[in-house]
């Protein structure tokens, strides 16, 4: 069975991520001393302590989860794990363009690092809304959008994550007047999230820009194994259309639904979530009832996981 690592993003941190990890996987370690050094924060308190409030800033939540998923991946392979696709929403798609060799760890830590503060910034100087609509379908919501975009400001689909769970990003009028207007036409929920930005829409492109010029300063490799990316929904086999794909995200929807299906299309039937919490799990598991979906936040858990493939392949 062809398997595929896939990566959370944003919004997965958890106060005492990684503690397991740090007992077992002396990897972890380095990745920590390495977001510390870039970030000039103290990534590994806050991962292991807290408060969740400073664990939850865009520019601390970034690498951290991105450290924590390289040791998971790290601690997967030293089980014999191996992927045969990978991908990330969102911030994952960095971890993920590591996994499949794209670019060095180094490389990766620099541009999420820079990718975190950048964002923070923006969220300090022009801060937006999100919310997580329920029940809609993606061209109804994109529908109200476009009509809600010419009196309130900017709003847009920023996640497509499962079908009829769709979260939306903007100006915090427009946002509020799209939650009204999405009630209104049937959606079962209207949920804010706490995310403080407009990630993935216009408000994002200021950082979209000074991103894709750091990207340009680094060398990308053509991935040892293909890579579903959001911004396109499908899976790309080069360096190039990688950096171009994560470049556009930043300020395009994270299109998940399309890149499970893609992944399935091309014989995916099993998606091990690599980092805390288990929300891609559960998307999945929406998106493609038939596939097998495991997460693994602990050494236990992955110990779980080969241990059920290996029966599995008898």
């Amino acid at each position: 069975m062809s398997l595929a690592f896939v990566y959370p993003g944003q919004g997965s941190q958890q106060v005492g991520m990684g503690a397991e990890l740090l007992r077992t996987e002396p990897h972890l370690e380095d990745y920590l001393a390495q977001a510390q050094a870039v970030s000039g924060l103290p990534i590994r308190r806050f991962c292991l302590e807290g408060p969740m409030m400073e664990l939850t800033r865009t520019e601390v939540a970034q690498p951290a989860l991105f450290a924590v998923s390289l040791a998971l991946t790290d601690a997967a392979r030293a089980r014999g794990l191996s992927p045969d696709f990978v991908a990330g929403h969102s911030l994952g798609e960095y971890t993920a363009a590591v996994a499949a060799g794209a670019i060095t760890i180094e490389a990766g830590m620099e541009l999420v690092c820079l990718r975190g503060r950048l964002m923070a910034d923006v969220q300090a100087e022009h801060p937006g809304a999100m919310v997580a609509v329920i029940g809609l379908s993606e061209q109804e919501l994109d529908e109200l959008c476009r009509s809600t975009t010419t009196v309130a400001g900017a709003i847009a689909l920023a996640n497509i994550n499962a079908p009829g769970q769709i979260v939306v990003s903007g100006e915090r009028g427009a946002v509020a007047q799209l939650s009204e207007l999405a009630e209104r036409a049937g959606a079962e929920r209207v949920v804010p999230i706490a995310a403080g930005a407009a990630f993935h829409g216009a408000l994002m492109q200021p950082v979209q820009a000074q991103m894709t010029e750091a990207m340009a300063q680094i060398p990308w490799s053509d991935p040892l194994v293909p890579v579903a990316v959001n911004a396109y929904g499908r899976i790309v086999a080069s360096g190039e259309e990688l950096r171009d794909a994560l470049a556009a995200e930043i300020a395009s929807p994270v299109r998940w639904v399309d890149c499970v299906r893609s992944l399935a299309e091309a014989g995916c039937s099993e998606f091990l979530e690599l980092g805390p919490g288990r929300v891609l799990a559960g998307l999945v598991r929406q998106i493609d009832p038939q596939a097998d979906v495991f997460s693994a936040e602990s050494p236990e858990r992955l110990d779980s996981f080969a241990q059920q493939r290996s029966v599995a392949a008898r």
